[in-house]
């Protein structure tokens, strides 16, 4: 199974590792993928739109595709408004569909955040953006993960916030397990 991964920093950092951390948790679950790996740091989705044909559909054709945006939109200091964001996640669904089956493309929410720790996101938020990413899926007929709520269920967002930049953001092992099992488990029934 060949999957495209792509979105913004917490599909794309190492956090230790020698390729995103999100591979190397996928080939744990998934000892047989195929990974193309397109997420940049940083974006948002209109950067994202503004980049689709580099970022998904000038990419080798995968069997799947898996997208994570949101972070950065609800960033308080660059945030994006919800309509906004509504607005440029179905012009990238209706972009995308030409290249692939709805029930072959995954989007996932923001993750939650350690508010103690992370200054520029809150849970409000992440729900607000989570819920417009849930209707756009729904819309679309994509397959849909809840990232923050499957944070939000395994326990003490403190400890599975924690990463290199123990930003309240950017996980590390814990946050990367949760993630990579959605995904897997997601993959396993396309």
């Amino acid at each position: 199974m060949r999957v495209l991964l792509t979105g913004d920093s917490i599909i794309a950092r190492q956090e230790g590792k020698n390729e995103p951390h999100l591979n190397w948790n996928l080939r744990q679950f998934l000892p047989e993928i195929e990974i193309e790996n397109t997420a940049v740091s940083g974006i948002n989705s209109g950067a994202f739109f503004a980049r689709l044909n580099e970022l998904v559909l000038s990419a080798k054709q995968c069997d799947n595709l898996v997208i994570l945006l949101g972070t950065n939109d609800l960033a308080m200091h660059k945030q994006v408004p919800a309509r906004q964001f509504k607005q440029n996640m179905e012009l990238i669904s209706s972009a995308i569909i030409c290249q692939y089956y709805p029930n072959h493309v995954l989007l996932i929410s923001p993750p939650a955040v350690d508010e103690d720790k992370q200054r520029v996101r809150n849970n409000t938020l992440v729900v607000e953006y989570t819920q417009i990413m849930a209707e756009v899926a729904h819309e679309y007929r994509f397959r849909y993960a809840d990232l923050a709520q499957a944070m939000q269920d395994a326990g003490d967002l403190s400890k599975i916030c924690r990463g290199i930049k123990n930003d309240g953001l950017h996980f590390g092992d814990r946050g990367y397990e949760i993630l990579g099992k959605l995904i897997a488990e997601n993959l396993k029934s396309m």
